[in-house]
């Protein structure tokens, strides 16, 4: 259910959050993606913050815009997100990436 995303779905992140609880990341390492992790693998991770209620920046999915993202930050805080990578990253192997028009 990550529509291609290794690393997850935003919206899925936000739910965790809320129905369970946040960890720190020395227990729960970023690894870029989620195949092949269970839940389980994370059991022994303290709880450290809980998400009391979230929420989709503009009303609804795909309805945010830079300025809207840019108030909500300075008025809550840091945002859990999402963008569409052009094709060419299939092909980005490391450093800075510039390129533009790879609609």
């Amino acid at each position: 259910m990550t529509e291609g995303c290794e690393g997850g779905w935003p919206h899925f992140h936000a739910y965790f959050a809320e129905q369970g609880h946040l960890v720190e990341e020395k227990c729960a390492p970023y690894q870029s993606t989620t195949v092949g992790s269970k839940c389980s693998d994370f059991k022994g991770c303290a709880p450290v913050a809980k998400v009391s209620k979230s929420y989709d920046v503009g009303g609804a999915y795909g309805q945010s815009n830079e300025a809207d993202m840019m108030k909500e930050v300075l008025r809550n805080g840091a945002l859990c997100t999402e963008f569409q990578a052009p094709n060419i990253f299939a092909t980005y192997s490391s450093g800075l990436f510039t390129g533009t028009g790879f609609e």
